[in-house]
């Protein structure tokens, strides 16, 4: 099979971190997540990926990552099954394959390399639309707020950290302003983890730099009194025989401060 070499910036290079974690856990017994189509993509991929062997904290959280949030998606669906549906910086992310249930309006919003990367792989149907455009551009507003009123949930994996806190304030402004009342489910990390990223199993071998960290998720109450925050999981919440999955010693790691609040996932209602 002749594979094709991707072109992607240096953030945007962080997504097949995250495609490659879902293809080497489908192989598993027991996968936390199966993901088929990240199998078949990582396979035409020209990449190396040898150098994430070893990332094996990494692997594992993204998958337990995924799966967490996919229970939040899957919930709203069900309370909502003719909603709308935007998955922020979706990279070659596959929650649709995962979790359609037939009815939801669902956008994959990206940069337009990382789009045309995805473009290669997946295709828009009448229900699925494409986006290529910075979250941070309102440009892509309008579109979404075309189809309606209808509750609308919003999902940013893995990106958040990588952008300034002046950043993330416009996001959660942007959402509120345009969607009040919408859902945004997202992870975060501490400033410890941010300080300490070189250590990161997956990270260390790339250019791109976490940036964004707050030490008590529940904060952005501050910023904003309609920021408001619904939940909140870290890994030791993943179901146990998955969590075990991470080893004695990032268990331990996970259990005490200031390590357990250093990566966390938050269900936040904007408005």
């Amino acid at each position: 099979m002749t594979k094709t070499k991707v072109e992607l910036g240096i953030v945007q290079e962080t997504l097949l971190i995250t495609l490659w974690a879902r293809a080497i856990e489908t192989a598993k017994t027991d996968p936390i997540i199966t993901d088929p189509k990240s199998v078949e993509i990582i396979e035409q991929i020209e990449y190396d990926f040898s150098k994430l062997e070893k990332a094996k904290g990494s692997q594992i959280g993204t998958c337990l990552r995924g799966l967490m949030l996919d229970g939040w998606v899957k919930s709203f669906l069900q309370e909502n099954p003719n909603s709308s549906f935007v998955e922020i910086g979706c990279g070659l992310n596959t929650r649709f394959e995962r979790l359609d249930n037939g009815q939801v309006r669902w956008f994959d919003l990206d940069m337009p390399d990382s789009m045309a990367v995805r473009e290669k792989y997946f295709q828009e149907t009448e229900r699925r639309k494409f986006i290529a455009s910075s979250v941070l551009d309102y440009s892509w507003v309008d579109r979404v707020k075309a189809i309606g009123s209808s509750p609308i949930m919003f999902v940013a994996e893995g990106v958040l950290m990588y952008l300034s806190e002046s950043q993330v304030k416009q996001l959660l402004a942007l959402l509120v302003e345009n969607f009040p009342g919408c859902y945004f489910a997202f992870d975060s990390m501490s400033p410890f983890m941010v300080k300490n990223q070189k250590q990161h199993d997956a990270i260390k071998h790339y250019s791109a730099k976490f940036d964004w960290g707050i030490k008590d998720i529940r904060d952005i109450a501050q910023w904003d009194a309609r920021y408001q925050i619904l939940e909140v999981k870290t890994m030791k919440d993943a179901p146990s025989q998955y969590y075990q999955r991470m080893g004695l010693f990032n268990s331990f790691i996970f259990s005490i401060p200031p390590f357990k609040n250093m990566f966390r996932l938050s269900l936040a209602k904007l408005g």
